[in-house]
């Protein structure tokens, strides 16, 4: 039987706003003891381990990091 637990994301630096999910509690707790996010969470996309880590959305992201036009030159 899985146990899961509720885990609140840090407020995004964007829109501020936060998540609150549920979670493995022997995946969350290997994380916090200092196992990587990717180990601990392994089927989890890399865009929802990062709203766990900063609280970041990925739209969020976008607006922080715009994708660069290339030249045509």
């Amino acid at each position: 039987m899985n146990d899961f637990i509720a885990v609140k994301t840090k407020p995004c630096c964007v829109c501020d706003k936060y998540e609150v999910w549920s979670l493995d509690r022997d995946a969350v707790t290997k994380w916090r003891e200092g196992e990587t996010i990717q180990d601990a969470f392994p089927d989890m996309s890399a865009g929802d381990r990062e709203i766990l880590i900063s609280g970041t959305h990925a739209a969020c992201w976008d607006k922080l990091f715009p994708a660069e036009e290339e030249d045509d030159d």
